[in-house]
């Protein structure tokens, strides 16, 4: 697994029928962490592909930190693809 996508794993917290709430692991580098969210932040506020994505995430029902957390994975693996094809971002190839 890639270093900034485990900067934004949640850790289960479930045992048998018992589901707890899920937490943001700090396992991963804080900085990075910072960073990618700040990030995120920057690309939501923007007219983009990742705000309708954290809009559509929110009308789902997510909190908007969970919806934030949510566009920040799917700009991580938007950035990972686009560096192992060698390619530019196009926004007809991101789906919402």
């Amino acid at each position: 697994m890639s270093l900034p996508l485990q900067a934004l794993i949640r850790p289960s917290a479930q045992s048998g029928q018992y589901e707890g709430i899920s937490r943001i692991s700090k396992r991963g580098n804080r900085h990075l962490r910072r960073v990618v969210f700040l990030m995120t932040l920057c690309a939501v506020r923007s007219q983009n592909v990742f705000r309708e994505y954290f809009l559509k995430r929110k009308e789902e029902g997510l909190p908007p930190k969970k919806a934030i957390l949510a566009t920040a994975h799917k700009l991580l693996r938007v950035l990972f693809a686009m560096l192992t094809s060698k390619s530019h971002f196009r926004k007809e190839v991101v789906e919402v």
